[in-house]
């Protein structure tokens, strides 16, 4: 699961952000100031659920985790990639960008033609197929 502010508990403070690496944590345009998690740049570290002090960070089981069940990159067939956190994106297919070892950042799908990628992508798929045509 990956990590939602629970807008009834957010106080504003902003904790929260300062302690996000990927900077995932942005303040809605609310006048009261709440904080929304980007789930394609969190990387469900957790640093900012200890930051809070209201504790309005929690899982969201709608999302997989970051390196966690679901994602490909933990079996040992994988275990020497690294993905790009959502930072850098295929422009073909949109999922994002893998590399083995220190190797150049490819897509999965698109240039290595695997049928596995970022369990994310699959999750935004899912979101823009169920809204249909914009």
């Amino acid at each position: 699961m990956s990590l939602q502010v629970l807008a009834d508990l957010c106080i504003g403070c902003g904790a929260c952000e300062f302690a996000c690496p990927p900077g995932a944590l942005s303040k809605t345009d609310t006048y009261l100031g709440l904080f929304v998690i980007d789930p394609y740049t969190c990387d469900d570290c957790g640093l900012c659920v200890d930051k809070c002090p209201v504790f309005a960070i929690v899982p969201d089981p709608d999302w997989p985790v970051c390196h966690g069940k679901g994602c490909p990159l933990t079996s040992r067939r994988l275990a020497d990639h690294e993905c790009a956190v959502w930072l850098q994106r295929c422009p073909t297919c949109g999922t994002t960008l893998w590399r083995e070892g220190s190797g150049d950042w490819t897509c999965p799908r698109c240039a290595a033609g695997r049928r596995v990628s970022c369990p994310k992508t699959r999750h935004l798929e899912r979101e823009a197929s169920s809204q249909g045509p914009a």
